[in-house]
This record gives C-alpha cells, sequence and structure tokens, in this order.
C-alpha cells in the first residue's frame, strides 16, 4: 500500500533499505522529545571494592527496525565519559545512518574512571596483574554478558595510560579480547619498562587472528623537525619514541597479530582520539563492508545471492559467531526480483533466508510466494504449513486456505463499505483515502498510483499485483478504527479520520 522512494543507488551495503526505516527516527528529533543515546548503570566490584559507574550504549536505542533476537559485539572504553559520545556516533552513522554498513552495530560499554593511575598502570607481575584488569574479566565482562544480547566478539580501546592498559592486555591477556585500539599508548611510563616486557612477552603468545590498531599524535617539540626524532634522547620525546619503537617491533613481530597504525601529523595528544577511533574501527572491520554494485542487486542474475553467501561466511569466519544479511532485507530485494519475474534471482534469495533463517515463519510463507508466482501449488502449499507449524500467522492460513479450497469467500460491496474513509498514517502525516469503485476497494494516496485492496479474510487484504503485502483492518463492530499494513520493506499503522 504505502511505496518506499525509488532505490536510485544501491550503496555498497547490505544495510541499504534501512535507512528508509531511519526516516522516523528524524521525524521523532523534531518533536519535542528527548534525544538519548546510552544509559548509566552503575555495578558494585568486589575486586577493586567499589562502585563503578557504566555508560552504555546499545543499537536498539537508535534503531527504528531492532531485532530482539539479534545479538552484538561490545565494544569495552576506557576513560568512558571522555570518549563515549564520540565513539557512539561513529559506530552509529557507520552501521545504522543512511544506508551504512561499514561497521556492525555493536553495544558500547563506557567504563568512567575513579582512580585512573591506579587502574591503568600495568604490575608488570603475572602472578599479581592489576585488579583492574580481573575486574574486567571476572566481573564486568560477566555482567554484560549475562544482561545484554552479546556476541562472542570484543574490543578494548584506550587512550594515553588507557592505551597502555589496552597493550598489556593484548600482550599478556591475550584472550580477553578480540580487537584492541590502543590510542597515544603511554609507553614511555615507567622508563619503558612496560615497553621493555611487552617486547619480551610478546613473541611467546599466539595472536592469529587479533587485531591491534596505534594512533600516534605529533607531539613533537615546537620547531623539531620530523626527521630530527631518530637522533634525540630528550624526555620531550619520550613518549613519542617509545610508541614509534613499539610500532617498528610490531611490524616485524606480527605473530599472528593484525596490526595496523598511523601517524596523525596534524592532531596533537587530546585531539587524537576521535581520527584514531575511527580509523582503528575501520581497519578492525576491514572485511565488514559488502563488495556489490549497483548492478548486482538490479540485473536479472541471481550472482547477488552467491555474493552475499560468500560475503558472510567470511564475516562469521573473522567474527567467530554466524553473521547474515538481515532477513527483511534479503526480502525486500526477493520480492522486488519476484515482481520483475526475475525467478532465478527471486528464488536463490528466498532459499537463503531459509538457510539463514530457518526458524522464521516468513522465510518459508515467501518462499510459498514465489511457487504461487510459479503456479507450482504443491510447493506453495507445502510452504504456507511449513511456515503456519512455526507460527499461525492469519494471512498465511488465508493463503493456504485459498489454495487448498477450505475457504471460499467473496464479498457484495456492502461488506467493502465499511472500510471506505480517509486514514491517516500519523508518523508521516500522510492521508489516505479508500472509496469503492466497481465493488472493488481502492486506495489512494497523493503522489502515487491507486492500488486495489483484495480481500482474504475477514477483515484482511491483499493488494493486487504486489507479493508480501497485507492490510489488516482493526474495527469496532462494524467501525474500523485503523489498519496496520505490512510490506516487504516495512510495517505502517494508519488511523481512521472520517467517512
Amino acid at each position: 500500500m504505502l511505496k518506499n522512494p525509488k532505490i536510485k543507488t544501491i550503496m555498497k551495503t547490505i544495510f541499504i533499505t534501512f535507512a528508509l526505516l531511519l526516516f522516523s527516527f528524524f521525524l521523532k528529533a523534531q518533536n519535542n522529545e528527548n534525544i538519548t543515546i546510552g544509559k548509566k548503570e552503575v555495578i558494585t566490584s568486589k575486586v577493586l571494592n567499589e562502585n563503578r559507574t557504566l555508560w552504555i550504549y546499545t543499537p536498539k536505542i537508535t534503531s527504528q527496525s531492532p531485532n530482539p533476537d539479534k545479538r552484538y559485539p561490545v565494544l569495552y572504553l576506557l576513560d568512558g565519559s571522555a570518549h563515549f559520545y564520540s565513539t557512539v556516533g561513529i559506530i552509529q552513522q557507520h552501521s545504522q545512518a543512511n544506508g551504512n554498513g561499514t561497521l556492525p552495530e555493536m553495544i558500547v560499554v563506557a567504563i568512567e574512571n575513579t582512580n585512573r593511575v591506579r587502574d591503568f598502570v600495568p604490575s608488570n607481575d603475572l602472578d599479581n596483574p592489576n585488579p583492574f584488569i580481573e575486574f574486567l574479566s571476572s566481573e564486568l565482562i560477566p555482567h554484560i554478558d549475562k544482561n545484554y544480547k552479546t556476541a562472542p566478539y570484543k574490543m578494548l580501546v584506550g587512550h594515553s595510560l588507557g592505551g597502555l592498559t589496552v597493550i598489556d592486555i593484548l600482550t599478556n591477556f591475550t584472550e580477553l579480547f578480540n580487537a584492541h585500539i590502543a590510542i597515544e599508548p603511554s609507553m614511555w611510563y615507567d622508563n619503558e619498562k612496560n615497553l621493555t616486557n611487552t617486547i619480551s612477552r610478546f613473541p611467546k603468545q599466539n595472536m592469529n587472528g587479533k587485531r591491534l590498531f596505534i594512533g600516534t599524535a605529533n607531539t613533537l617539540p615546537k620547531g623539531m623537525e620530523f626527521s630530527q626524532l631518530k637522533n634525540d634522547k630528550s624526555f620531550e620525546t619520550q613518549h613519542i619514541r617509545s610508541i614509534f619503537k613499539l610500532d617498528k617491533f610490531l611490524k616485524a613481530n606480527t605473530n599472528g597479530l593484525i596490526y595496523g597504525s598511523k601517524y596523525y601529523e596534524n592532531e596533537t595528544h587530546n585531539t587524537v582520539p576521535l581520527i584514531s577511533e575511527y580509523d582503528g574501527l575501520r581497519f578492525i572491520f576491514d572485511f565488514y563492508l559488502l563488495d556489490a554494485t549497483e548492478k548486482d542487486f538490479t540485473d536479472s542474475t541471481d550472482l547477488i545471492a552467491s555474493k552475499l553467501k560468500i560475503h558472510y561466511a567470511n564475516v562469521t569466519e573473522k567474527m567467530g559467531y554466524m553473521n547474515a544479511a538481515p532477513e527483511a532485507f534479503i526480502n525486500y530485494f526477493a520480492y522486488e526480483a519476484l515482481g520483475k519475474q526475475h525467478y532465478n534471482k527471486a528464488k536463490a534469495l528466498f532459499e537463503l533466508n531459509i538457510e539463514w533463517y530457518p526458524e522464521s515463519s516468513n522465510v518459508y510463507d515467501s518462499y510459498a510466494d514465489y511457487y504461487l508466482a510459479q503456479k507450482d501449488t504443491t510447493n506453495a502449499i507445502s510452504n504456507y504449513q511449513k511456515a503456519l507449524e512455526i507460527n499461525g500467522n492469519a494471512e498465511t492460513r488465508s493463503k493456504l486456505d485459498s489454495l487448498t479450497a477450505k475457504v471460499i469467500l467473496k464479498p457484495e460491496t456492502i461488506d467493502l463499505q465499511k472500510y471506505a474513509g480517509v486514514y491517516v498514517i500519523e508518523t508521516y502525516n500522510i492521508s489516505i483515502v479508500l472509496e469503492i469503485r466497481d465493488n472493488k476497494l481502492i486506495a489512494k494516496v497523493p503522489g502515487q498510483e491507486d492500488d486495489e485492496f483484495e480481500f482474504q479474510s475477514e477483515h484482511i487484504f491483499t493488494v493486487k499485483g504486489k507479493q508480501g503485502y497485507k492490510v489488516t483492518f482493526e474495527m469496532d463492530g462494524d467501525k474500523p478504527k485503523g489498519f496496520t499494513s505490512v510490506q516487504p520493506n516495512g510495517t505502517f499503522q494508519a488511523t481512521f479520520k472520517n467517512k
């Protein structure tokens, strides 16, 4: 019924269609509502003998199509209150906004400081590690895993002394995190003792598949050229020299580590975190963006199904748990292909959804729609039955009954008349007029072609000539209160206004 604008460009991302659904997020900002990007939570640490405040962001806060069953990787952020807003902004922009899919959606757990030096200075005694690390491993991470929808992929980000902690954890507690971003790590601390220990212990660890990005600012004394740094021994340059020593060592001794670094000539110690967070996340997830063109999505071949399958197999391997394109995304392009009679492409996409989401009733209902379009009644009935075994959806039941001739309904004009009138989708301020024309219920939307609602069962209609559309009226006796339109690319609710 309600149509999305035509997609003119398919961006190199699997999340393009969800950009359309984010429109209502921006509408919310125009209503006098608070814009919330996180919450504070306090946990009691027995290890540290104190309460610790967390700033927590979850993707559902900013998503307009939240999936209650989806699990997310977790980014743990040191110096949390200083970097929470910038980190969340980068992640939301590159995982949800404007169809971007360069990063996965993720949970952010930012840890407020209480005693920064105590927490971030390594003990250098592996038998008696810094209690803060025990707090992370035995209290904080289990707490987050218990109370949030987490996936088994964890990242740690730290700046300055926090960056030193990141390097310490990577070196000595390698299994704790999958990926690390160390921004301006204080490798100079304690006369580079931690740097020496890192260089000594690093080769003994199995770093296979671990990822590290180091961002380094320009902290050279005023007037000093970069070329002079090599021969300089002053305390003023010890910070930057110690980072470059570590960088040189890591490039020569990766030990299975996937390592990247960048020097920011025009950034200072305090301005470099934001750009390092961005570059670090892009480096860590350099495999995440789908390499596909507009033609892949719009042509008649089934190549896009193969590309999606190969891509997400790679993402799954890199992240260590099952990853797949969203079910609604695949369904959208499958129905689009079906409407264009690109049957091989539609079939491949519907089957991909069944492979990835075998517990979803909708994937079988959609596959049955494909067979119905092919006039293969036997397979259509079989898949509608599979869908009903999982979820007794009324629309699916109506489709199956129609095929098996258990229900034959043909409403008269008088029956349709009760649905006629003016309805409003208030979220978008769009008026829809339903009128009776030649004994048919016709929907009129400004700027769009008229659609015919085809009666399926009591108060349930489909849209003629369109697969995957269902309109269900909510009634008060014989008077409509509104309707819900379920489409391959979204769900829309309309309220009855007048006749």
